[in-house]
């Protein structure tokens, strides 16, 4: 695989490839999605740096120092500067905590990687969420549907996933991807964070393995319904259970399967 002189630095970056179809070979352009190490520095001290798409840092190092236990709302931070030569985010937050007194690192699974901490997967747990939302599922499958289809970036490279979220089941205003699943809910976390949005009544939907570390940062917004076209991990519906979450997965245009308090989803 060649690389296309000249080019463009941004979510997608085009190459050359050599294509085997029907017994023959021949050279034909295409995009793949981009991938770049971005380092968070907080209160000039290196958190840790994690491979993203570079779009959507500022929403992404809200949501990431957010899920992180970092901070616990937007205005805690003092100022943001983000070098895109460097792929470097300099913060500053009211009260920081140095992260070896946060407890043990956990690296999280699938694309992209990311971090969490063992003290705010602990604290995550404590409380179930209290939330009357009632939802149709009619309305979880179209706003997957569409979550599917919207995506440009995962239609020409086939190389991010994408969150996205439903206020009361109505179709998301927006949508974000990123090579990471994690990081594709934390840039959507942010996003709300920014909005100062009130997450009590809506529905996170992912692209993405609904897996313990998701759960884990929707627990932290208070979220009560996460949806996935993918499947949950066991730990993921054991611990949705206990912090109150419903878990809806395996979404397709007839139907899903409810892991977690279905009693959030209504038939029409």
């Amino acid at each position: 695989m060649q690389v296309s002189t000249e080019i463009p630095f941004g979510e997608m970056i085009p190459y050359t490839i050599t294509r085997y179809r029907k017994e023959r070979m021949f050279k034909e352009e295409t995009v793949v999605a981009t991938e770049i190490p971005l380092t968070f520095v907080v209160n000039d001290h290196e958190i840790a740096t994690l491979m993203c798409t570079p779009s959507k840092l500022k929403a992404y190092t809200y949501g990431f120092l957010f899920t992180s236990g970092f901070i616990k709302q937007a205005e805690d931070i003092l100022s943001y500067e983000c070098d895109e030569k460097k792929w470097r985010v300099d913060v500053r937050v009211k009260n920081f905590v140095d992260p070896e007194l946060m407890g043990q690192r956990v690296y999280t699974s699938g694309c992209g990687k990311g971090v969490m901490y063992t003290s705010m997967m602990e604290l995550s747990a404590r409380h179930p969420i209290d939330s009357r939302i009632r939802i149709n599922g009619e309305k979880i499958i179209e706003a997957m549907h569409w979550l599917q289809g919207c995506s440009d970036l995962h239609n020409k490279t086939g190389g991010v996933h994408s969150a996205a979220i439903s206020m009361n089941g109505d179709l998301p205003r927006f949508h974000i991807d990123d090579i990471g699943r994690h990081n594709a809910v934390d840039k959507v976390i942010g996003t709300l964070l920014l909005d100062q949005t009130n997450t009590r009544d809506i529905l996170l939907l992912s692209t993405g393995r609904i897996s313990s570390e998701i759960l884990h940062k929707a627990r932290r917004l208070s979220i009560p319904v996460l949806a996935s076209r993918g499947a949950p991990t066991h730990q993921s519906v054991l611990l949705a259970k206990e912090m109150g979450i419903t878990i809806a997965g395996f979404i397709r245009r007839t139907n899903f399967a409810v892991f977690t308090h279905p009693e959030r989803i209504v038939t029409p």
